[in-house]
């Protein structure tokens, strides 16, 4: 057997092997699920009805298990900007910052983490919540357009989308608390 068909065999059982795993597991929480109402209960309010960190999870299996997808020999900086925001000037608004930035500033991501929310919010137009692997909630707002999906896995550096026109909006929370935008910006 060549090297390149033993690499393509353990890449395929590497796969093989992570997705039994998962299944293993799954199957396993939903029989102790099943047989225990108070567990369900409790799991419904923590992960529904509380805040419940997607970022922390996906940081850990990426630690014990790598990454999900096998994701070599891809360009992985086709969609990477620089992780520092560039903005003209900037405003307390609402609850956050209101940002003065180039017309159709394209938006990078502050830090990693999950989209936990894609959609319209009242008086910032489109806005995609990142949960960042420490807990932060960032909300990047006023974009053009929503380029991403809910629990889409974001590394530093990934583009966002455009702003719509020259202001775009940030938030900060961690814990359902508003932040100082000031110590992140």
């Amino acid at each position: 057997m060549s090297r390149k068909e033993k690499k393509k065999v353990s890449l395929a059982s590497k796969l093989l092997s992570k997705f039994l795993v998962c299944v293993v597991l799954l199957l396993g929480i939903l029989i102790t699920l099943k047989a225990s109402p108070s567990l369900r209960e409790n799991l419904y309010k923590y992960v529904f009805q509380n805040h419940f960190s997607f970022a922390e999870v996906n940081a850990v299996y990426e630690k014990l298990f790598g990454s999900s997808l096998p994701l070599t020999g891809t360009d992985k900086t086709a969609l990477v900007s620089s992780t520092k925001i560039e903005y003209e000037d900037s405003k307390a608004y609402k609850d956050g910052v209101e940002l003065t930035v180039s017309d159709n500033y394209v938006i990078p991501v502050i830090k990693s983490g999950i989209v936990v929310f894609a959609g319209e919010k009242d008086g910032y137009g489109n806005t995609v919540v990142v949960q960042q692997g420490d807990g932060i909630e960032v909300w990047y707002a006023n974009l053009k357009e929503i380029k991403v999906s809910m629990y889409d896995y974001l590394k530093t550096g990934d583009i966002l989308g455009e702003a719509n026109g020259s202001k775009m909006y940030l938030v900060f929370t961690e814990d359902g608390k508003t932040l100082d935008y000031k110590k992140y910006i």
